[in-house]
């Protein structure tokens, strides 16, 4: 089987495909200013992104991976997570506390979709 790699630099790619699997890498927000609801739609924004540049969307989403910062930011999360998914297509999600890299980052998403 093939495999594809999408937004490929020199120690990651952005998303790889495999026998119809989608393998989205951390995403987090570029704006680290932004509070964790803006940070968080920026995030999804991002996943959803590269989705629809391979003909995919969030509704395909079969699961994602939350890496959270601070544990006073889930309401925050939750409440943006509950706009971007329409009722009944949310995805199997896990959500634990991390050190993130950057300070800044107040949340880190991994995620793995089907693409058609």
């Amino acid at each position: 089987m093939t495999i594809e790699r999408f937004e490929v630099a020199r120690r990651r790619s952005e998303m790889v495909l495999h026998d119809n699997h989608l393998y989205i890498g951390g995403q987090v927000a570029e704006d680290t200013t932004g509070d964790i609801e803006a940070q968080t739609r920026e995030v999804l924004a991002n996943i959803e992104r590269l989705l629809l540049d391979v003909g995919s969307n969030r509704q395909r989403l079969l699961s994602v991976r939350i890496l959270l910062a601070h544990r006073e930011d889930y309401a925050g999360l939750n409440r943006v997570w509950d706009e971007f998914f329409p009722e009944g297509h949310a995805p199997t999600r896990a959500c634990t506390l991390a050190d993130l890299i950057d300070p800044r980052w107040r949340v880190e998403m991994i995620a793995v979709a089907a693409r058609g």
